[in-house]
């Protein structure tokens, strides 16, 4: 695991990850962002100061190499918790546990805090709770992961403060998400045309995939004419394609975040 930066502790607010999703088998940390690997807890923590680093870090995680796009799933519960107590990253993971310990505790909500927070996900027991909350284990792949190119990508995202493509990758991002259930996978694949139409409109963008390319043009130019045709693909595009165009979305935009 990379060194990290050891400032003054600082606030953070996190969001648990879902069982249901296929993890890194360590921990990942950029300035202002982590994706923190525990036993019983995947959790993705940020700094309250920052603005969309959450989604920074997943994309850069996924488009870090064809590899982890062919096999990472992140798929984050909706609702975000504070920590109770600043820290610093290095200590991000002893104090995420015990948030979420602390917080589970009788003694919590006694102290008139609006506690069990937790409770917001018992309609989600079961595969998809982690194993902190009772649930089953995670699925974490030992991947190696290029930490040089994910902070790259990370700081070019930072870098680049452009509506169309923070809108583009919340759509990706999306799409990652609704694909670890397969029954949504026509609207993943609704998210992620959304997504490669939007990169089109990026300034300095430019796919050098023939297949994204053929996609692209069966989605027509007028809104008209996409909305017919995003339903039609979405409904016909099997689960290899389906894949297929993913990775291959991540490639482009991986080139494109790195200048190549």
């Amino acid at each position: 695991m990379a060194s990290l930066p050891e400032k003054q502790a600082t606030e953070w607010r996190y969001r648990l990850m879902s069982p249901m999703g296929v993890y890194p088998n360590s921990s990942v940390h950029v300035d202002g962002a982590s994706l923190v690997i525990t036993e019983g807890l995947v959790s993705l923590a940020c700094l309250e100061s920052e603005n969309c680093i959450e989604i920074g870090l997943k994309i850069s995680i996924l488009c870090s190499s064809v590899e982890a796009s062919d096999t990472f799933k992140f798929y984050s519960f909706p609702s975000y918790h504070q920590l109770l107590d600043p820290c610093l990253p290095s200590e991000l993971a002893d104090t995420l546990l015990f948030d979420v310990q602390q917080k589970q505790a009788g003694e919590y909500a006694d102290q008139g805090e609006t506690i069990p927070e937790f409770d917001w996900y018992e309609n989600s027991k079961g595969a998809s709770l982690p194993p902190i909350l009772g649930g089953t284990e995670y699925h974490k792949v030992n991947l190696e992961l290029d930490m040089d190119v994910i902070k790259s990508l990370y700081q070019s995202w930072k870098d680049r403060p452009c509506a169309k493509l923070r809108s583009a990758v919340r759509a990706i991002i999306g799409c990652n998400a609704l694909s670890c259930h397969h029954q949504f996978r026509q609207e993943a694949c609704g998210l992620l045309l959304d997504g490669l139409r939007l990169l089109q409109e990026v300034e300095g963008f430019h796919s050098d995939s023939a297949y994204l390319s053929t996609v692209l043009a069966q989605l027509g130019d007028n809104a008209e004419d996409y909305l017919i045709s995003r339903q039609q693909m979405s409904e016909k595009i099997g689960p290899i394609d389906f894949h297929r165009l993913f990775v291959q979305s991540c490639t482009q935009l991986r080139k494109y975040l790195l200048g190549h």
